[in-house]
């Protein structure tokens, strides 16, 4: 038994020791990381890994991520400075503790150097204020002040929920307290609240004005009613939204189209785009040389 808490002891310390010196990039001074558990540490000197389980915990500055196993691994310093954790391991029950966000998951990898920590889980839950994100993947990258979720993502407040393939999420804080600031999405963007439902290739979510912009197969629906383009301007605060086309050398590639349907029980029928009357329409379209026929006294004249 003496022997046993002797190895621990020594372990614990040499913890302590060997990550005094762990430093990120982009960071004015080294941040010291300290490893502890309630079931002791393995120490494996040839495959420099320092291993906790039971109840493990890991703290670096602000973070601290506790989990069922932890794994630390080092690197010898050199010209005989302590050695430096550059990666740290956890598995099983993890949460994730920072000034600015909670996280809980499945499994972690927290490279140390680079400040970011790699999430897995079904879902990775991501909590900040009052909004709430969850995903299958889930990166912090610490210097950055960003989230980057991946996989099955939705990002929930209130009634808006924000699904995409890939969103950023940026913090900030504000009155002593971290908040999201606004999210980046891409791939199948849909936004919905109690009011409208939007879809778009990528669009970017400003949390605090409740404003969007949307780009690439724009859709906004209300129950069955939707408008179609290209670009949109969203303000879900007030209900109000600008949609258009991009355009190339000043010239719309296409129209904008809405579709209302009377009957709210009734499905939208596909609609094909409408003709413009041939009293519109010149060679060109846009029905100028018809509109001077009409309005040619001598034309006028003769009818």
């Amino acid at each position: 038994m003496r022997r046993n808490q002797q190895i621990f002891f020594a372990a614990f310390l040499a913890v302590l020791t060997m990550t005094g010196v762990a430093s990120a990039k982009k960071t004015e001074k080294p941040q010291q990381v300290e490893l502890t558990s309630e079931g002791g540490l393995e120490w494996d000197a040839n495959k420099k890994t320092l291993t906790a389980e039971k109840k493990a915990l890991v703290v670096r500055g602000d973070t601290a991520m506790g989990a069922d196993k932890i794994t630390a691994y080092y690197k010898d310093g050199e010209n005989g400075k302590d050695g430096e954790v550059y990666l740290v391991r956890a598995f099983g029950n993890i949460v994730i503790t920072t000034p600015k966000q909670s996280v809980w998951a499945d499994s972690a990898v927290y490279e140390i150097e680079k400040s970011v920590i790699i999430l897995k889980g079904n879902p990775v839950k991501l909590v900040a204020g009052r909004e709430q994100m969850t995903a299958r993947v889930l990166e912090l990258w610490q210097n950055a002040d960003m989230a980057v979720a991946r996989r099955n993502v939705m990002a929930q407040k209130d009634a808006r929920r924000l699904e995409a393939d890939v969103v950023k999420a940026y913090f900030v804080k504000r009155d002593g307290k971290s908040q999201v600031e606004r999210f980046e999405a891409e791939n199948n963007v849909v936004i919905t609240n109690d009011k409208e439902k939007v879809q778009g290739d990528s669009g970017v979510y400003l949390v605090d004005r409740e404003t969007a912009t949307l780009q690439g197969n724009v859709k906004i629906s209300q129950g069955n009613n939707f408008i179609v383009g290209e670009v949109a301007d969203i303000n879900m605060k007030t209900g109000v939204s600008r949609l258009q086309m991009q355009t190339e050398k000043g010239k719309s590639k296409k129209q904008v189209r809405g579709v209302f349907v009377p009957d709210g029980k009734q499905k939208p029928v596909k609609t094909e785009k409408r003709q413009a009357p041939d009293a519109l329409k010149d060679n060109n379209g846009d029905g100028r040389k018809e509109n001077e026929k009409l309005s040619d006294p001598a034309v006028a004249g003769e009818q």
